[in-house]
């Protein structure tokens, strides 16, 4: 299913109003379902770096699994041009260690930070050479047909601690607090430019849109940004060292939701809502922690903060949520195998709705899509 069979510019509104969290109706409910169709995908690449980086392939298993996906209410098509979680290292200059299809990671490059010349972009590098031509191959083939998102930006402290590894950046904290500083403003730099560079691919590629790993259809500037490194530290130097980053960040962006991932995070959460310019956050909980329904205080607070919420999780996991928190700035995504499982979902959702706002009800799914 592609983006002529849907209303994009219906649901990018929809999303706007979610980000500015205007008073609504009901919140974005981003659906998509599997339509059973039988498929035939090309033949696997012979090693996982060749998964990596033959993009062809990867464009002809994108195409084949959208030609299995439908969507509902502001589910719409998504391309990801993603080269793992420490893309932002490789922009860089580091390398990259690819032994896994699902993940990669940096090899530590940093042993003394006065031997290491200024982190700059390398754009004419390896990497971002890599990413440039994936990006121009999605945005030519799906033009019309989908939004082409870019990688996962590790930033902020997660940046530095791909260079230098967690455990030395940690007492690097300590004993050359300057060179810190000094080095967050170089890699500051590196994720502006790496922005700039993206989107002057995928805007016009996307008509205007963006989309993220944590999916939205946005107008203009958008991404996901994050800090995980900032479990480790407390809140005196979460505010000394990464605080200002969050909206440095964000003011890049037109749209920006924050990923907060983990218990440890949370002390952070008045810090980082504190930046004017952040529209959203996602909460994570992380591996063997209760589900996200079970953080209802939390979720009230990042809204009493001023902020909205990205929600994932089970389906029955998001009718929890539902009833805990307030529709205004909430964006949820949802997957399901059927498209009766998910139409069933959408009513469970509009009687949820009604009954904690009875005027507030029936318009929870728009009309269906062309070409079901």
């Amino acid at each position: 299913m592609d983006i002529h069979d849907i209303d994009i510019n219906a649901i990018a509104d929809r999303y706007e109003r979610a980000f500015r969290r205007e008073p609504t109706d009901r919140p974005v409910f981003n659906i998509s379902y599997q339509l059973g169709k039988t498929i035939s995908y090309p033949p696997t690449p012979p090693t996982i770096r060749d998964q990596w980086f033959n993009f062809d392939w990867r464009m002809d298993c994108a195409e084949k699994n959208l030609e299995n996906t439908g969507f509902l209410c502001e589910g719409f098509p998504t391309v990801s041009c993603n080269l793992g979680p420490d893309i932002l290292a490789g922009y860089t200059g580091s390398e990259l260690v690819i032994e896994s299809t699902s993940t990669n990671w940096a090899r530590f490059r940093v042993s003394d930070w006065s031997k290491e010349p200024p982190i700059t972009f390398q754009k004419e590098g390896f990497y971002w050479k890599e990413t440039e031509r994936f990006l121009k191959l999605s945005c030519s083939r799906g033009k019309g047909r989908w939004l082409t998102w870019s990688g996962d930006l590790h930033t902020n402290g997660d940046g530095l601690a791909a260079l230098r590894n967690p455990q030395n950046l940690l007492l690097d904290l300590y004993d050359c607090p300057d060179e810190i500083h000094r080095r967050m403003k170089e890699m500051h730099r590196v994720f502006e430019q790496v922005l700039e560079a993206t989107f002057a691919i995928t805007l016009p590629g996307n008509q205007g849109l963006s989309s993220s790993w944590c999916v939205a259809a946005a107008r203009g500037r958008f991404a996901a940004i994050q800090n995980d490194f900032c479990c480790m530290v407390g809140r005196e130097m979460f505010d000394e060292f990464f605080k200002a980053y969050v909206e440095k960040e964000a003011s890049l962006l037109d749209h920006s939701i924050y990923h907060l991932d983990g218990p440890g995070a949370i002390q952070h959460i008045e810090s980082i809502c504190e930046s004017p310019h952040l529209d959203v956050i996602q909460w994570v909980p992380g591996a063997g922690q209760k589900p996200t329904s079970q953080w209802p205080e939390l979720m009230q607070k990042i809204q009493a903060l001023g902020k909205g919420l990205w929600i994932h999780g089970s389906p029955r996991d998001q009718l929890e949520i539902l009833k805990q928190v307030k529709p205004e700035g909430c964006m949820y995504n949802l997957g399901f195998p059927n498209r009766d499982e998910a139409e069933a979902w959408v009513r469970e959702a509009d009687t949820i709705l009604k009954a904690k706002c009875p005027v507030c009800s029936g318009n929870t799914r728009r009309s269906p899509c062309k070409g079901i």
